[in-house]
């Protein structure tokens, strides 16, 4: 009768034990979950390529446990970067969903084009070429003055064959003058300049 009443009390203090532990448990997940912070959502549908602007977005209250995640917290970490998916109201917004333009479409004038041209490195300033370096471009057979000129290079790359391969943003028109110079008269026929440093360009600090 002793040892029952002992092992009735022993199971007695285990369970009031195993339930504090579940209580407290319960307790602090509950409150990880009921305490929140503030994340950045979209206020309406944003668009593949749309550069967000300030009405674009909001800020809307989130479990506090989500914080943990890559996400914006702040309207100005996102003014300004473009979406590169289609972005739906009141979603969460994660970092790799939006990104400065330039390091997406290579410039952040998005009325330029992006064009790459196959060069060879001998007449690319002997394959010297810079991303963030202004070029001119010629093809001297032909005529004198550039076919595109101060162009902004972007990226530059060498070919399997050896040739390299040049990324600039230019308008439109430039573009297809490279790409009809290029197909007309062979990737041998461009010639790739380093451009003057312009008096504007010198004055700036």
């Amino acid at each position: 009768m002793i040892m029952s009443r002992r092992t009735t009390w022993l199971v007695l203090v285990l369970a009031i034990s195993i339930g504090a532990i579940c209580a407290t448990a319960l307790y602090r997940y509950g409150a990880s979950m009921t305490a929140t912070t503030l994340f950045v959502v979209p206020a309406k549908e944003i668009a593949p390529y749309s550069i967000v602007t300030p009405d674009m977005v909001e800020l809307r209250p989130f479990p506090e446990a989500m914080a943990q995640a890559e996400l914006y917290r702040a309207v100005d970490e996102v003014i300004g970067k473009m979406a590169t998916t289609t972005l739906m109201p009141g979603q969460l917004l994660y970092v790799h969903q939006l990104a400065a333009p330039q390091r997406f479409r290579y410039t952040d004038d998005m009325s330029l084009e992006v064009v790459s041209f196959p060069v060879k490195p001998e007449q690319a300033a002997g394959a010297q070429l810079r991303p963030g370096q202004r070029i001119n471009v010629y093809r001297p057979a032909s005529q004198p003055n550039p076919i595109g000129d101060e162009l902004l290079v972007a990226d530059v790359r060498t070919a399997p064959d050896g040739y390299l391969v040049v990324t600039v943003g230019a308008p439109p028109d430039i573009v297809r003058q490279l790409m009809n110079q290029s197909q007309a008269f062979g990737r041998d026929s461009l010639w790739v300049t380093l451009a003057p440093i312009t008096a504007t360009a010198q004055a700036q600090p």
